[in-house]
């Protein structure tokens, strides 16, 4: 029925525009893919700098109760 009223041009827009979605669909994923990586590395390095801190914090700590300071 509905290949019946739509003639080959409006066919053919359809099925262009259907590939054009999908390929802007699909360039947007891989972005997003490129960003989540980007994302863990940093949050990797986020976590190891933390960890130094608080290490660092650790012996700050360390050295006051040896002078007597709390």
């Amino acid at each position: 029925m509905i290949a019946e009223t739509l003639t080959q041009y409006e066919i053919i827009c359809l099925v262009g525009g259907l590939i054009g979605v999908y390929v802007k669909l699909n360039a947007e994923l891989l972005k997003l893919k490129g960003r989540v990586g980007t994302l863990e590395k940093s949050d990797g390095e986020v976590k190891a700098l933390l960890k130094e801190l608080c290490e660092g914090m650790q012996d700050i700590k360390i050295l006051l109760a040896e002078k007597g300071i709390k």
